[in-house]
């Protein structure tokens, strides 16, 4: 049985069958670990297939002491990581559907429609390519430099710069999209409370 010290130097001369063979000895045991953090088996699956293709692409430059303590470690801070944007999404559209909920009937189509907005903008968040999710994140959420991410992921400054840049894009155009909404929005919101007013008048 090659031991994980052997894994590890066959991995740096960039040897696939190293990484076989560390797939098959961890994967299963890390997606039992990380579905104690998520309990969700799908999700949990996701965070150590996320974690291999990272160390796939970057295996010639992993320079660790314990291969078996940095899978283990990596999979903690990535379900904490998976966790925190998670509560992110769940705040905001808890945010966004509070507000819905104290609109009257004449806003019901409103209702209907932060509900969906909240939705997209979710599912948006939620679909960003891993590593630009987890870069941005770590960035802008934990407040951890751009050389910080670097060493920490193991890639150069540049790549970190780029998927921030590009996660700031998608975003952009994001609150593009909410924006036109919320004009919208306002604008029949408007009309609805001016018919109201009027009612009220009317009836004076």
């Amino acid at each position: 049985m090659v031991n994980d010290k052997d894994i590890l130097l066959r991995l740096q001369k960039g040897d696939a069958r190293a990484f076989r063979v560390l797939f098959d000895r961890y994967y299963e045991p890390l997606v039992v670990y990380a579905a104690r953090f998520l309990n969700d088996n799908d999700t949990a699956s996701d965070v150590v297939q996320g974690l291999f293709v990272h160390i796939f692409e970057t295996a010639q430059t992993l320079n660790v002491e314990s291969l078996k303590s940095f899978l283990y470690q990596s999979v903690r801070n990535r379900c904490l990581n998976e966790l925190k944007h998670l509560r992110v999404i769940r705040a905001y559209e808890s945010e966004v559907l509070a507000d819905a909920c104290e609109l009257d009937s004449c806003d019901a189509e409103y209702n209907v429609e932060m509900a969906e907005a909240a939705a997209q903008v979710a599912n948006l968040l939620e679909n960003l390519p891993e590593q630009c999710r987890r870069i941005f994140e770590m960035n802008r959420l934990q407040g951890i430099s751009n050389a910080e991410i670097a060493v920490q992921l193991g890639l150069s400054k540049r790549t970190v710069e780029t998927q921030i840049s590009k996660a700031l894009k998608i975003l952009r155009k994001l609150t593009s999209a909410i924006l036109e909404f919320i004009v919208n929005t306002c604008k029949r919101l408007h009309s609805c409370h001016s018919i109201r007013m009027g009612n009220v008048l009317t009836q004076k």
